[in-house]
């Protein structure tokens, strides 16, 4: 959440009652580019009730579907699953990696 506030000057939105989702908008166009929240491993197909961490973050379609792997990369929870993609926060990918999607997903929305 640092990152992309120092990177694109863009603050956490909390938007739903009684959720710790943050959502991260492209300026005046309120665009979605970075969503983080907590869910269970399940909503994943993990076979697990415990909690993680995820990122969602919107990238080319044709890309999505040459990632997901069900270990780094994930189809998106609660989002279109074509043109968004989940990233588990729990060490699968390395910093570097999700920072680069981020500013994949920031460019996408900057239109």
């Amino acid at each position: 959440m640092d990152f992309i506030t120092s990177e694109y000057g863009d603050k956490a939105e909390y938007l739903f009652e009684h959720d710790d989702t943050a959502v991260f908008r492209k300026g005046n166009k309120k665009k979605w580019y970075a969503v983080i929240m907590t869910i269970s491993k399940r909503k994943l197909g993990i076979d697990s009730d415990d909690k993680i961490d995820v990122l969602n973050v919107k990238l080319n379609p044709n890309e999505i579907a040459l990632l997901i792997d069900r270990v780094s990369y994930f189809p998106a929870y609660h989002m279109n699953k074509k043109h968004w993609c989940t990233i588990p926060l729990d060490g699968s990918l390395d910093i570097d990696e999700i920072c680069y999607r981020i500013g994949q997903s920031y460019e996408l929305v900057k239109g």
